[in-house]
């Protein structure tokens, strides 16, 4: 999908990205301000209608003529450079390629570069990864410890609950003999 045409056609300041499927333009601390989804609709994102100069001029432009919109959206995006980035996802180390290296900066295929999930060198990828990896581990670990702790006191206070019902019955029990 065309992310980087219809950045450049409309002078978009902002960052542009592509999220499941849709073209999201956002900025720093919102990454969807405006949504055009895959059938050239354009949609105002999380915070609504903005009273920003810039993203008004985005949506107005980009809403006065669908058919340019789409064909900027369908026409393959190029790039002046093709550089190899590396990020990971589980256990998996994944090449991608991008324009210019690091935050803000998207590659080919409209993923925003996060300066700790993508790497210019492979091993600094994969480092990150294990670094990344052992920390899920020993959040995972601590988690399964609570989550036993809180089963114990659970099954305590079930076994205390039918000691109680028991006492209970046998106090009926008593009364009516």
């Amino acid at each position: 999908m065309g992310w980087k045409n219809v950045k450049e056609h409309y002078k978009i300041e902002h960052i542009v990205t592509l999220e499941k499927g849709n073209i999201c333009i956002g900025s720093a601390y919102c990454r969807n301000l405006i949504n055009i989804l895959p059938s050239g609709e354009v949609r105002w994102g999380m915070l609504g209608p903005s009273l920003n100069d810039d993203l008004e001029r985005y949506f107005s432009e980009m809403t006065e003529d669908k058919d340019k919109l789409l064909e900027l959206m369908n026409k393959p995006d190029t790039f002046k450079h093709s550089l190899p980035v590396y990020t990971y996802s589980g256990g998996e180390i994944i090449e991608k390629q991008c324009e210019e290296y690091d935050w803000p900066n998207c590659t080919h295929d409209g993923e925003l570069m996060y300066e700790n999930v993508f790497f210019k060198d492979k091993l600094d990828a994969v480092k990150e990864a294990i670094r990344n990896a052992e920390a899920c581990l020993r959040m995972t670990r601590e988690n399964i410890k609570r989550q036993e702790e809180d089963l114990q006191k659970t099954r305590k206070f079930y076994e205390q609950e039918i000691n109680d019902l028991e006492k209970l019955k046998l106090e009926l029990i008593k009364g009516k003999i």
